[in-house]
């Protein structure tokens, strides 16, 4: 008690401006109608930045994740997901990797920024590093300093991220980081409530899961067009069970499902035949009788985006993997695929357990998930071994199928506006013109190689010597590389979608604003003469900052940054198929002040590498 007042003297202490705004202000919705910046709470502290040593020992092991079927996993410390890695913004991270995988393998770390040009942490392999060797070790250092919220890792060489090599990092915020939680409480005492709930925050990530490795998958893509959009079952931080497709469900937008909720292949591939229920217990996050919790949802399932829900609860969304934001009282998020969105959520029902829905937004497969929300209580009528219940579809704001009920408030991605208010820089120096499309390979019949701007990164170049260690090599043809982005220039990319399908867009090291999309053509030169003939689709003053953007469904997607330091960096689909066959693009960020590559980055370990015959996505 002595210390909470200790806490709220100090805020009243702080924030006694703010105070006196807040207590004056309207009851309902965000109280800072001016969105001041002049007016951010922070948080009193005397924490010195540390050092944080964290050894990672990747192998496999047998597991069961939905109760429906024992396989192979690639895991972590023993665990998939991984153990969560705690750190404070300003530590410096160092995390000594173990290869036991028996291939190679890297680690990728979303929505990090590494500092002063050492990409080379980045763990992209054949672009930023050589992958580490089966027995073979490697460390990644970066500094948090800048950085914070739930960061998430997965493999950069192939495909063991689709099969459960994927961990998180939480990074809570510095003290000296303005938050924008007084535009949600006029209290000190509610608002010391959230700064509390940052030090032991609830991770849910939800993963699309398969009962068949992603190997196995592919080659069924490869020998009978088999396209793996089908899942068996999808888990919350590694729980969760097989849901069949219910009896009344027959076919989606005309198209007939099987046992699972899968759109039939037009191949006529099966992967799976039929569907047995499974009835392992769903996450249960607990409150632990707090007055608010802080929850991160993040989507490293790299197919399926995700209508998510909390009975009986409103979310304020706080942060986004681009930062902190303006919030926005919503009881529905999308949830894109590799996206991390930051909620506070005020515990003030009555004790019981509440359902959060996680209903797949896809017109290929109708599939849900749940975890529990669990206020203290006693359960009663509940014998030792029955299962948990599926939670009652009636309670829900969103349809079985994803879409939202009406009345439900859905959150709007456009006004997610950082916190505190920044803007792009006012014009570009280059405008990168990329169209997201597919070609039929000319060797495979099954397979289309997917590309950015014409040339597709095929999955054998993570096996290639990295790119970054000689900005100035030629690269054998065809490539998507790009070369030529001198530092200290303003990027504007402008990418069009031939495919009918929404397409998650992510661009290493750096969060870029998203300028705008369009559900059309992009008929303009640049940004520029698009804002000058329609001004209503270009936001400059405050557009969203992140790191994964939605490329619509035959539509454009303009996103900018500035280039502050030397970095080899990406720009690609965060969506499995389409990543893995080659929508992607290596960058040369800096290239005329590129830094001196470390030694021991040139002499990692590795196997030389031929460039196959016909460069094909599976040569």
């Amino acid at each position: 008690m002595v210390a909470r007042g200790l806490g709220v003297l100090a805020l009243l202490l702080l924030s006694g401006k703010f105070l006196h705004q807040a207590l004056t202000a309207g009851k309902n919705g965000v109280h800072d109608r001016k969105y001041s910046t002049q007016q951010h709470l922070a948080v009193p502290s005397n924490r010195v930045p540390e050092t944080v040593y964290y050894q990672l020992n990747l192998s496999q092991a047998w597991r069961n994740p939905d109760g429906a079927h024992w396989r192979p996993l690639f895991v972590g410390n023993d665990e998939s997901p991984f153990p969560v890695i705690n750190a404070h913004e300003g530590d410096l991270l160092k995390i000594n990797i173990h290869n036991d995988y028996g291939l190679p393998t890297t680690v990728h770390w979303v929505g990090v920024r590494h500092k002063n040009g050492a990409t080379w942490n980045d763990g992209s392999s054949g672009v930023t590093q050589y992958p580490i060797l089966p027995r073979a070790n490697w460390t990644s250092v970066f500094n948090t300093s800048g950085d914070w919220g739930l960061k998430w890792f997965l493999d950069h060489t192939s495909t063991p991220s689709v099969d459960g090599m994927y961990g998180r990092v939480w990074i809570r915020p510095s003290p000296e980081r303005p938050r924008p939680y007084h535009l949600i409480a006029d209290k000190p005492g509610e608002i010391q409530d959230m700064i509390d709930a940052e030090e032991s925050p609830a991770h849910l990530t939800v993963y699309n899961y398969q009962h068949k490795p992603m190997d196995w998958l592919l080659a069924q893509l490869q020998g009978e067009g088999y396209d793996p959009y089908c899942f068996n079952s999808a888990l919350v931080n590694g729980k969760g069970r097989v849901h069949c497709k219910p009896d009344w469900l027959e076919e989606i937008d005309g198209n007939p499902v099987d046992a699972n909720g899968c759109v039939k292949q037009p191949t006529g591939a099966v992967a799976y035949e039929d569907c047995t229920p499974s009835y392992s217990d769903y996450e249960v996050i607990e409150t632990h009788n707090r007055r608010w919790i802080l929850m991160n949802f993040v989507n490293p399932g790299l197919e399926h985006p995700w209508r998510i829900s909390i009975d009986n609860h409103y979310m304020w969304v706080v942060a986004t993997d681009g930062g902190f934001v303006k919030p926005q009282k919503v009881q529905v998020l999308t949830l894109t695929n590799a996206e991390r969105i930051t909620v506070l959520v005020k515990l003030d029902q009555a004790p019981k357990d509440y359902a959060i829905r996680m209903y797949a937004l896809s017109r290929l497969q109708f599939l849900q998930t749940y975890a529990m929300l669990r206020y203290p209580h006693r359960e009663f009528g509940k014998m030792l071994g029955d299962p948990m219940p599926r939670p009652d579809e009636r309670d829900s704001v969103i349809e079985i199928d994803g879409s939202i009920k009406d009345g439900a408030i859905l959150l709007d991605k456009s006004e997610l506006h950082p916190y505190p208010r920044v803007a792009p820089p006012e014009k570009a120096d280059i405008t990168l013109r990329f169209r997201a499309t597919g070609a039929p390979d000319p060797y495979n019949p099954y397979i289309t190689n997917c590309s950015l701007n014409g040339s597709p990164w095929q999955i054998f170049r993570g096996l290639r010597t990295p790119l970054a260690l000689d900005p100035h090599q030629k690269f054998p043809e065809p490539n998507p590389v790009v070369t030529g982005l001198p530092l200290g220039s303003v990027v504007d990319i402008i990418v069009e979608n031939d495919l009918p399908v929404d397409i998650p867009m992510y661009k290493h090291n750096d969060p870029t604003f998203r300028l705008g999309t369009g559900d059309t053509k992009f008929d303009w030169k640049d940004v520029a003469e698009l804002q000058a003939q329609h001004p209503s689709l270009i936001n400059l003053q405050d557009p969203p900052l992140g790191y994964l953007h939605d490329l619509p469904a035959g539509g454009w997607l303009a996103v900018r940054w500035k280039i502050t330091q030397p970095a080899m960096t990406m720009f690609h689909a965060f969506r499995v198929r389409y990543f893995v066959l080659g929508m992607q693009v290596p960058m040369f960020e800096g290239d005329d002040h590129w830094p001196e590559i470390p030694e021991y980055v040139k002499n990692q370990p590795h196997v030389d590498f031929e460039l196959p015959e016909h460069m094909g996505i599976f040569d």
